[in-house]
């Protein structure tokens, strides 16, 4: 498109090519360049034109629609419309904007949705061992269909490289995300560690302590590249991986590749990697945040009709479950128990203490306001599940009380 742009045939123009790059960074300004350069010279003259561009934009189109990406989609229509408005093909242009009229409806389809929509996964993937060659210490970000789990791609790659080993070097997959030390490894063996990791948004707040299944669920769907990952490694002072609430930390490491992902490889370089740590107590907070955001969201959510709240009414039952039912509610009663009874609590900062009292009495007051919402959504039906809810948000209230006595009075 940009020797098109260079060549001044009327069409597109740099903004057009900024637009098709952000939707594959991979095409780079020096690729593009070259495209240029070879049209200059001649090369490949009678393919350069823009009915050829047009068809593999169409291409591109079919394949993203294919993955349901339809964002992208978007964009690749919005590069086709221009071709068809300068030479007045009305009836390709109909066509498009019937086809856009369907790309925005299974937009509104995918941001309506209470289940988040993933197109892909993504692993890290770490190697070490000299019989990997160039490879060895280097870290890859891979991107695998939405299907393919931790487990799959594991015994992917085993049967991969274990096929390259010879009688002197063996593979191990190290199966955690535990920094890997050099003096731990053994001569003689090939390393493999993969980790599950996640595509970071655009805006995303990396420092927040909230569980990251919030930011990932509730953000919109919207044309995703990605070029930073991250994961989190739960970890001990005493070295062990798990431990108590009050003893439990947690690494944020974050991962930026060479180039962004979708790309025209499935695999990207790691050229820089950071990491923060998050203490027991802001852990503690994080989780009881999240689940305050993820109640808040489900009431905020605007509907837009009435055959939308079956949906709404669907979701908030399960958050709501998960947050007051008295057999789950155990996860905000050891918090207290962790944190706000006996030694650890004069272990606790004042500022963190307070931090601490602030979200569990916010997180009640979005639980009380959503059962009275619920109440309003229900019919006859569902009257038992509610009073079940009642006597969990009412029971929870009377524990929370022995540690924080303001409950009762600020509910």
């Amino acid at each position: 498109m940009q020797a098109l742009v260079a060549r001044s045939d009327g069409v597109w123009n740099k903004d057009h090519v900024a637009a098709l790059r952000k939707i594959c960074p991979m095409v780079s300004s020096e690729i593009t360049c070259e495209a240029s350069a070879a049209e200059v010279e001649g090369y490949g003259a009678s393919k350069l034109t823009v009915d050829s561009a047009v068809k593999y934009l169409q291409l591109a189109n079919k394949l993203f629609s294919q993955a349901e990406l339809f964002h992208f989609c978007a964009s690749i229509l919005e590069l086709v419309i221009p071709v068809y408005k300068s030479r007045r093909v009305y009836g390709q242009l109909a066509k498009c904007h019937t086809l856009l009229t369907n790309i925005y409806e299974s937009i509104l389809e995918q941001e309506s949705s209470p289940i988040p929509f993933t197109d892909a996964t993504y692993y890290r993937v770490g190697f070490y061992g000299d019989k990997f060659g160039k490879l060895d210490k280097k870290e890859y970000i891979y991107r695998e269909p939405r299907d393919v789990r931790l487990g799959d791609i594991m015994e992917k790659l085993s049967h991969i490289y274990e096929s390259r080993m010879d009688g002197n070097h063996t593979l191990h997959i190290i199966p955690d995300s535990r920094q890997v030390k050099a003096e731990e490894l053994q001569p003689g063996v090939c390393y493999l560690q993969i980790t599950a990791v996640d595509a970071v948004m655009e805006d995303e707040d990396l420092g927040s302590r909230r569980e990251r299944i919030f930011s990932l669920s509730t953000g919109s769907v919207r044309a995703r590249v990605f070029d930073r990952f991250l994961f989190d490694t739960p970890f001990t002072k005493n070295g062990k991986n798990q431990g108590g609430l009050e003893d439990q930390w947690k690494r944020r490491t974050v991962l930026q590749t060479e180039g962004s992902f979708p790309a025209l490889v499935n695999r990207l370089l790691v050229i820089k990697s950071e990491s923060l740590e998050f203490s027991p107590v802001e852990n503690a907070i994080g989780m009881i945040e999240t689940r305050t955001a993820a109640l808040r969201n489900e009431l905020e959510e605007p509907r837009s009709s009435e055959g939308d709240q079956l949906p709404r009414l669907q979701s908030l039952q399960r958050i709501l479950q998960g947050s007051v039912a008295v057999q789950v509610n155990s996860g905000v009663l050891s918090v207290c128990t962790a944190f706000l009874s006996g030694e650890p609590a004069t272990r606790l900062r004042s500022q963190e203490l307070q931090q601490l009292i602030a979200a569990l009495l916010e997180f009640m007051a979005v639980c009380k306001r959503a059962i009275r919402v619920h109440f309003r959504l229900i019919g006859e039906e569902d009257q038992d599940f509610h009073t079940q809810l009642v006597n969990g948000f009412q029971s929870l209230t009377a524990e929370l009380s022995h540690y924080i006595p303001a409950i009762l009075s600020e509910l």
